[in-house]
């Protein structure tokens, strides 16, 4: 079977380099494709799918990223081509569809929320004077970029006045506010790495002392969990709900119970597999293998 690695840098990164090991150790042909070579052509009776100048020949792929596009132009033909490939026959993990509710925070949340999944309150808007207001109901909050990831751009606000300079600053760069009410909870949170209808590793995440980002690119602490019945049925109903392959999740422990913060539709692993010993790339790898045989 031939299998691809979509991104966007030419280069692999560890993460990929990883997921092409898993590919050929399981007996299967990899392939490194940087988005920016693909093209897609419709002719008369067919649709042509090429990398560089050859034809795309491959059974199915696994899209890590859709890369940054600095105008809607750009993002509209990346799309194209992510849906030409489908429409091509070729099997993505995760979609196109499910990564776009993925890289959209609030269009996560919101789709969780229709669905009865508990997650925190949460404000998208450019009306600065609604930002303000809410700040000062909630007290303290996090603001978030929209798209984003490993917890960078993430502000904890507790006063609404100093929100509103940060507010400011948003809407002269042309970025919506994103708001989400900052939840007591342990110095922890949940990172749950579902594939599939199971979780293939789980761990807490703890925040360095006198901080309260957990992220392990912002200087928190991995510890193995071994996740409750009640954890496992949130992680798989949160991927279904989302129609993800695989995932990962973010789950904070509340005074109210379990909620779910973030989904992650591309993650990387090496911090929780370090931290668990689980051989990540090869579970990802082999249901990819399961859905393209199916």
């Amino acid at each position: 079977m031939k299998i691809g690695i979509i991104h966007e840098t030419r280069c692999p990164t560890t993460t990929s380099r990883l997921l092409l090991d898993a590919i050929r150790k399981l007996g299967h042909e990899a392939f490194y494709m940087p988005f920016t070579y693909l093209s897609a052509r419709i002719e008369k009776n067919s649709l042509v799918l090429k990398i560089g100048t050859q034809t795309l020949n491959i059974d199915g792929a696994l899209l890590r990223s859709i890369g940054y596009a600095p105008s809607f132009e750009q993002f509209a033909g990346r799309l194209s081509l992510f849906f030409s490939l489908e429409y091509g026959g070729i099997y993505l993990m995760n979609s196109i569809t499910s990564l776009l509710y993925a890289r959209n925070k609030f269009l996560t949340l919101l789709k969780l929320f229709k669905a009865g999944i508990p997650v925190p309150r949460s404000l998208l808007t450019e009306n600065i004077a609604e930002a303000y207001r809410t700040t000062k109901e909630w007290r303290k909050v996090v603001v978030k970029p929209v798209v984003g990831s490993r917890g960078f751009g993430q502000v904890l606000v507790e006063n609404e006045d100093v929100g509103y300079r940060i507010y400011r600053t948003c809407l002269q760069f042309k970025q919506f506010i994103f708001l989400q009410e900052f939840l007591e909870k342990p110095s922890r949170d949940i990172r749950l790495f579902v594939v599939g209808d199971r979780i293939v590793a789980a761990m807490y995440r703890y925040a360095p002392p006198n901080e309260w980002k957990t992220n392990i690119a912002q200087g928190g602490k991995a510890v193995p969990l071994t996740p409750s019945s009640e954890l496992e049925e949130l992680a798989v109903k949160t991927v279904n709900i989302l129609n993800m392959d695989y995932a990962g999740i973010d789950i904070v422990e509340c005074k109210t119970g379990f909620q779910v913060l973030e989904v992650n539709g591309s993650p990387a692993f090496e911090g929780i597999m370090e931290a668990t010993h689980k051989d990540i790339p090869r579970e990802i790898v082999k249901y990819l293998i399961e859905k393209i045989k199916k």
